[in-house]
């Protein structure tokens, strides 16, 4: 792989980052503070009214586009692209649905 190549990839990926966090992030967030409300599924149960993740799932997928055109159609495949996308899938997923199942 290419320093071109690795260098698109990294911003890419840092790209993809801030735009998941961006579209991911309630607009009650902001109240956990230790005191009342402790975490993020406190925030969803006595706070939040309307969820707007199927927005953001809807925003952030296009993302994902350029790393599948690159390694199925192109077949340029190299550890640094694995590794980005695998990141950016786990953190994708995070984001947007594992945390909010881990709220029991």
């Amino acid at each position: 792989m290419s320093w071109k190549s690795f260098t698109l990839n990294f911003i890419w990926g840092i790209v993809s980052i801030i735009l998941i966090i961006m579209f991911s992030t309630q607009d009650k967030e902001w109240f956990i503070d230790g005191r009342g409300i402790n975490n993020v599924c406190d925030v969803m149960n006595y706070i939040e009214d309307d969820d707007v993740r199927s927005v953001g799932i809807i925003l952030t997928l296009p993302l994902f586009i350029p790393f599948i055109y690159a390694i199925v159609w192109r077949r340029q495949r190299g550890i640094w692209q694995y590794s980005i996308m695998a990141t950016l899938l786990l953190f994708w997923l995070w984001r947007f649905n594992i945390r909010y199942q881990l709220c029991w």
